[in-house]
């Protein structure tokens, strides 16, 4: 019986199992999926927190649609009730699909809460496309991590980097993720950052992402 080379295994890490329809993807201009943006997250999560404490909690693209399709009021089933306490920052990569269970939809943008500032602040590379989806799940985010008497929480739609073509939005997300985080790092807030530094970083993700893969494949995972 012939196999199916597209659906070949090419890396299992942690909970994310790459294919080889998945790798396609980071070698042409082509749309990111899930599956791609699902495993760049975990693998920030491993690097990142590395105690039980969580500093930056990261969101699959899957939990984020199917807490976006949610009612609010049941988020917290969904969510790390110690990590939402705890972190600093909680990453979002938000999609304008309308299907709960189903993979899809045309573009990403980038959801951030920051505990610090109680805010959350959304990132879209082609601005507009998804402000109205962003700040409805915003609203619900914040009813769920924040207390209801806490006041000042805010929604601040970023002006962000654009992008050139149909296709880079999910490179915008990762870019953007590295970039915050990093100066995040540093200076324990959000403001200063420059998001502009994105544009220098767009053009070699791909080549970036292949090189960590082909990387990761090469090392045995050790679970603890």
């Amino acid at each position: 019986m012939a196999t199916n080379s597209s659906n070949e295994v090419v890396l299992s890490y942690y909970d994310c199992l790459l294919r080889t329809s998945d790798i396609v993807l980071l070698q042409g201009s082509h749309w990111l999926n899930d599956v791609i943006i699902g495993f760049y997250f975990e693998y920030l999560d491993e690097t990142f927190n590395k105690t039980e404490r969580k500093d930056f909690y990261f969101i699959s693209p899957e939990l984020t649609q199917l807490l976006k399709m949610t009612d609010p009021n049941q988020y917290i089933i969904f969510l790390d009730p110690f990590s939402i306490s705890e972190c600093k920052c909680i990453f979002f990569p938000l999609n304008n699909c309308d299907k709960k269970d189903t993979a899809g939809g045309t573009h990403w943008s980038l959801l951030i809460f920051c505990r610090g500032d109680k805010t959350c602040y959304h990132f879209d590379s082609a601005k507009g496309y998804n402000g109205s989806i962003a700040l409805k799940f915003a609203e619900n985010v914040m009813n769920c991590v924040l207390d209801k008497n806490e006041t000042n929480r805010r929604f601040v739609e970023v002006d962000s980097p654009q992008q050139k073509n149909s296709y880079d939005c999910g490179i915008y997300v990762l870019c953007l993720t590295d970039i915050i985080i990093n100066h995040f790092l540093k200076n324990e807030i959000l403001d200063g950052c420059d998001f502009n530094e994105v544009i220098k970083f767009v053009n070699t993700k791909r080549t970036e992402l292949l090189n960590l893969i082909n990387e990761l494949k090469r090392k045995p995972l050790i679970n603890l």
